[in-house]
């Protein structure tokens, strides 16, 4: 059980998005603010009428040893509407792609962004005509959140698993309600921090990866216990005529 607390663990919508752009191609990168470059990609990205995205989702344990991986794909049209499927490579439960929907949504990080301070600043001085890299710590708070949010609709989702309902219903309810129990205690410990790499192209603005490590601290029945997330998305751009376009410098 312990287990699932990590397992289960669209982008910014700017109206200014063409000002912002306008206003990015007339400065240089190096002078450009963190915080403002990353305003930028991310209105090139939800700007995008069409873009794919793939990546992979692992999951740690306290001792490092890999409970779970899966591999997932996507696309985004007209400017929002979101299309993802799910490949299992792992034997952890966290790989069940098949069943019922998985509630981890990689590009739910940008909504995070969008909705609180983070702290933005660039891995190294941007270089012209460099691909530029960001990092991003989310708010604690927020960071926890976001996880609580996404274990809850899992085990929501658990519930509404008529499966579990053959045989004994009513000693599958009294299992349901302890695990339950058990999960409430842990999130009441759950601390909670989110790290993001994001590189973007300097001139389109348009992002290339965005890497997410999560560290999950909390107790498991009396017991300290550490788990991690780490995910590793990549997007592509999708020109008209349905061609890849190439977005990455150098």
């Amino acid at each position: 059980m312990r287990s699932e607390i990590l397992k289960t663990i669209t982008a910014f919508t700017g109206s200014a998005m063409l000002m912002l752009v306008i206003q990015g191609c007339m400065a240089s990168t190096e002078s450009l603010p963190a915080e403002k470059a990353f305003a930028l990609s991310a209105s090139a990205l939800s700007g995008s009428e069409r873009y794919e995205f793939a990546g992979e989702v692992t999951v740690l344990d306290s001792g490092g040893v890999v409970g779970g991986r899966s591999e997932y794909k996507g696309e985004v049209t007209l400017h929002g509407k979101l299309d993802m499927q799910w490949k299992a490579s792992g034997v952890s439960p966290a790989s069940h792609a098949s069943g019922h929907t998985i509630t981890y949504r990689p590009l739910q990080l940008l909504e995070a962004f969008k909705a609180t301070t983070a702290t933005i600043s660039y891995v190294e001085n941007p270089l012209p005509d460099q691909p530029v890299r960001m990092q991003i710590k989310l708010d604690d708070n927020v960071a926890k959140d976001r996880v609580v949010k996404q274990l809850k609709e899992e085990f929501a989702l658990l519930r509404a698993d008529k499966g579990l309902l053959r045989g004994d219903p009513d000693e599958a309810e009294k299992i349901l309600r302890t695990s339950e129990a058990k999960l409430q205690a842990a999130i009441d410990t759950l601390r909670v921090k989110t790290d993001c790499q994001w590189t973007a192209n300097s001139k389109s603005w348009f992002p290339s990866q965005m890497k997410e490590e999560t560290v999950l601290n909390y107790e498991w029945d009396g017991k300290p216990c550490q788990e991690k997330r780490v995910s590793e998305t990549n997007f592509l751009l999708k020109a008209q005529g349905g061609t890849m376009k190439k977005v990455n410098q150098g």
